[in-house]
């Protein structure tokens, strides 16, 4: 039951791992890779004492070097591009603007 349970975990940490890799989160693709490769350690070892050879183990450890491999390349050579800041700048004051017009449109009772 435990080994199992075991390879169900690392399975779905691999696949997380491989599908946070490929999005615009792939920062939050190092915790799966992590609790994936610890569990595909402990089905190693677990398969050792047991002289057994599952394939899982090969299949854990290929998504775990995917995601990472695709992790890294995306933190090495992805640049974050910032945008024109003036338009942002020009839109706010205009808002800002705006709801200085709402605010004094609105009547306010003095009775209450």
């Amino acid at each position: 039951m435990g080994k199992k349970l075991i390879i169900i975990l690392g399975f779905i940490a691999a696949v997380l791992a491989v599908i946070l890799a490929v999005t615009p989160f792939s920062n939050l693709a190092v915790i799966p890779i992590v609790v994936a490769f610890i569990c595909g350690l402990s089905i190693f070892f677990i398969s050792r004492k047991e002289k057994s050879k599952p394939k899982s183990i090969q299949y854990i450890f290929l998504m775990v070097i995917i995601a990472l491999v695709l992790t890294v390349y995306k933190s090495v050579y992805y640049t974050s591009e910032v945008g024109d800041t003036e338009q942002l700048e020009q839109r706010d004051e205009e808002n800002l603007e705006d709801s200085k017009e709402l605010l004094e449109d609105i009547d306010f009772d003095e009775d209450i």
